[in-house]
């Protein structure tokens, strides 16, 4: 009887062993997909190092701003860099043009003439679309920043100069570049714009000093935070570089109650002059004037500058036009300016 009951045990064990045993081994599915190596990116040219394999984050302009803007198209973020090192010293705005469609890496390849930026730089009538709108309403000074590429602005900074209007605003342009120089970029941006004061631009290298920048900074006087006093010329608003001397600010107590309206005539094929009629503090040198130069003469006469003179004059402050534009201004028939102090 024992030996029959362990057969039966030895058999339902057996049984129940088998029953556990382990399952086959799942197959796996052949239809994951391989990762594969990205395709190494063209590296482009040492001039280009402004260009960017992404499109820049949008930045909001807010009602509450500086009367500066530092205003700049960044590609790697060589020229977004030297912005914002420029928008910190001046305590400026901050604003990036961002395109509508983001430019690639295979779009800004150098030595590959079908690539997308070499197309649009070779067509002098490409205007790339922008993404964000852009307001200079309030700014009266505008840092413009800008890659060189191909020795000129990308095309897209022509979309925004010629959508926008600069009169009354002094726009300072600056750009960044492997090598070159900032070349005629300027002037053609400022011929295309066809308003505003523009000043000469400079090329700066992504690691640029910030006491390098503060020293361009207050050669271009571009970040007063006011212009103490408002000039048109026929009716035409004028962006003025003013000194910071006696002179210039009793011109400002005289203009504030009312403002300053001076009848100039044409003299000499190379100045406009008018009476102020009283005579202001003065403080003669001997001065060898540029155009746009604007001084006392004889401490009650005003006189604008559209060519060259040397004499002995308190030095007032600058017109912030090209030389070609005063020229326009002021040498084609008297003129009468106004002057009005802003506070």
């Amino acid at each position: 009887m024992k030996k029959q009951i362990a057969l039966v045990l030895i058999v339902l064990l057996s049984l129940t062993l088998f029953g556990c045993g382990s399952s086959p081994a799942q197959s796996i599915p052949t239809d994951t997909p391989i990762q594969e190596t990205p395709t190494q990116t063209p590296t482009p040219a040492p001039e280009q190092d402004a260009f960017q394999t992404e499109p820049p984050a949008v930045e909001d302009q807010n009602s509450a701003h500086s009367n500066v803007l530092v205003l700049c198209f960044s590609t790697t973020g060589t020229t977004k860099g030297v912005a914002e090192k420029i928008a910190a010293l001046t305590g400026a705005d901050l604003v990036e043009i961002v395109p509508a469609q983001p430019y690639t890496a295979e779009d800004l390849y150098y030595n590959d003439r079908t690539t997308r930026a070499t197309v649009e730089q070779n067509t002098p009538d490409a205007r790339p679309e922008i993404a964000n709108e852009i307001s200079l309403n309030g700014y009266d000074t505008v840092y413009l920043g800008y890659p060189i590429w191909w020795g000129q602005a990308p095309r897209i900074m022509s979309t925004f100069i010629e959508s926008h209007d600069f009169t009354g605003i002094t726009v300072i342009p600056f750009c960044t570049s492997g090598s070159s120089d900032i070349g005629q970029s300027d002037d053609t941006l400022a011929a295309q714009a066809g308003s505003g004061g523009w000043l000469q631009g400079r090329r700066f290298s992504g690691n640029v000093s910030e006491d390098e920048l503060q020293m361009w900074i207050n050669e271009t006087g571009g970040a007063k935070e006011k212009r103490a006093l408002r000039v048109t010329i026929n009716g035409n608003e004028v962006a003025v570089d003013w000194e910071d001397n006696e002179s210039v600010r009793a011109l400002l107590e005289l203009c504030v109650e009312q403002p300053l309206v001076i009848d100039m005539s044409m003299y000499g094929g190379f100045e406009q002059v008018g009476s102020i009629g009283q005579s202001l503090p003065r403080n003669d040198s001997q001065t060898t004037t540029q155009p746009g130069d604007i001084v006392l003469y004889s401490g009650d006469q005003i006189v604008i500058f559209y060519g060259s003179n040397s004499w002995a004059y308190t030095k007032l402050g600058r017109l912030a036009l090209p030389a070609q534009e005063v020229t326009e201004l002021l040498g084609n028939g008297d003129v009468v300016v106004t002057i009005e102090g802003k506070g």
